[in-house]
């Protein structure tokens, strides 16, 4: 049985739902002081109609969306992760499983929409970004009224207009990589004037937002920026190893100094997926069981976590995308906001990455989006042929 066309949802409506999904989804980190309210927002506007337009596009025989060897690693790591409550101490059940089902119908539903709808995904992305812009740009106002201009984002608690909330550095960091880096590779694709400038501007303010927060993340991204586009120049692609060596050793430098030996205690299949908070997270060695501080390292927490059998997979989500890219040699400058943000998302993570399996949060921005987006690019309708 042949899929049946997406009609359901065409029209100017898509573009505003689309738009407003990602505006709420790229800002909500800045203007939500409760988190529950935020996932609470997005079930009901993003992840509801994603899920019920999934369902009724593998329904109606479109089984590309979901079912996909890509996909088949990311699949094991979800199932891992969920196995991995198991053996865990304190699991949040509801709380994973949730966030699971989100990232499934994330991944699915950009698919969808980039096999149909591609340009409206792709101008709605850059609307919703722009909307994060300028909510950054209240921001900055607000909180240097009050406070010195020495003063990092964020580093002292400050009363911000509209009573937005006063956030921990690393997620509003991480809430900024995908919009910024998603403005520079539309904005180059439409070139320096009109549309393309202002989101060119946009993604300045981005960077400008990452410096002001932290200022070796910020120039870590600057870098990741600058390496981009110098390999856009054919001939000059070598010199984007220099910006990119740098920009490593930011990383590196803007990480946080922690015993790493807290985190290795169960290293192959970890102490489970256990509930966690922003501070801390549970350890089980021997017969105690130990709260130890949060290692604001995504890749320790996934060794500390599901082990690392889980860190084999997760990277295994990334690789075998990345492989197809590569073996399919899809042009990298052509639709580059599909794959702009994985490297600055990927980095982002080691130095201010928070949770693994949790409903929507600011790591999403670096790490299930990118990934997303970069399946998303390798879903294509079949070619046809035409009767000779």
């Amino acid at each position: 049985m042949p899929p049946l066309p997406p009609n359901i949802m065409q029209g100017r409506w898509l573009r505003w739902w689309l738009t407003l999904s990602f505006a709420v989804m790229f800002s909500g980190t800045f203007l939500f002081n409760s988190r529950i309210g935020l996932l609470n927002v997005l079930d009901v506007l993003f992840f509801l109609p994603s899920l019920t337009l999934l369902t009724r596009a593998v329904v109606s025989g479109d089984y590309r969306i979901l079912v996909s060897p890509l996909l088949v690693p990311l699949y094991l790591l979800m199932g891992w992760a969920l196995l991995s409550m198991a053996w865990a101490e304190e699991p949040n059940t509801s709380r994973t499983v949730r966030g699971v089902v989100e990232i499934l119908v994330m991944v699915g539903i950009v698919r969808w929409l980039h096999l149909y709808f591609r340009n409206t995904l792709k101008q709605a992305m850059a609307n919703g970004a722009l909307c994060a812009m300028v909510v950054a740009c209240v921001v900055m106002v607000s909180y240097y009224t009050t406070q010195p201009v020495t003063s990092p984002l964020f580093s002292e608690p400050a009363n911000l207009i509209f009573r937005m909330p006063s956030l921990d550095p690393a997620l509003a960091l991480m809430a900024m990589v995908a919009p910024t880096f998603i403005l520079l590779a539309q904005g180059m694709e439409e070139g320096a004037t009109g549309k393309g400038g202002r989101r060119l501007v946009g993604a300045a303010v981005g960077l400008a937002f990452m410096c002001l927060t932290s200022l070796p993340l910020g120039l870590m991204c600057t870098l990741l920026a600058l390496a981009w586009l110098v390999n856009r120049q054919a001939s000059r692609r070598w010199l984007a190893v220099i910006p990119l060596l740098a920009a490593g050793y930011l990383m590196v430098q803007g990480s946080q100094d922690i015993a790493l030996s807290n985190y290795f205690l169960h290293p192959l299949i970890g102490n489970g997926l256990n509930q966690e908070i922003l501070n801390s997270v549970l350890a089980h060695d021997g017969e105690h069981l130990l709260s130890i501080a949060h290692p604001r390292n995504l890749y320790l927490i996934l060794i500390h976590s599901v082990g690392l059998i889980g860190l084999v997979l997760f990277l295994a989500s990334w690789i075998s995308p990345l492989t197809a890219l590569l073996q399919r040699q899809i042009d990298w400058r052509e639709d580059a906001a599909y794959t702009v943000s994985l490297l600055p998302g990927l980095m982002m993570v080691f130095a201010s990455g928070a949770f693994l399996l949790t409903p929507f949060h600011a790591s999403w921005l670096c790490l299930w989006l990118p990934l997303a987006l970069m399946l998303a690019r390798l879903c294509e309708r079949p070619s046809v042929r035409l009767a000779r």
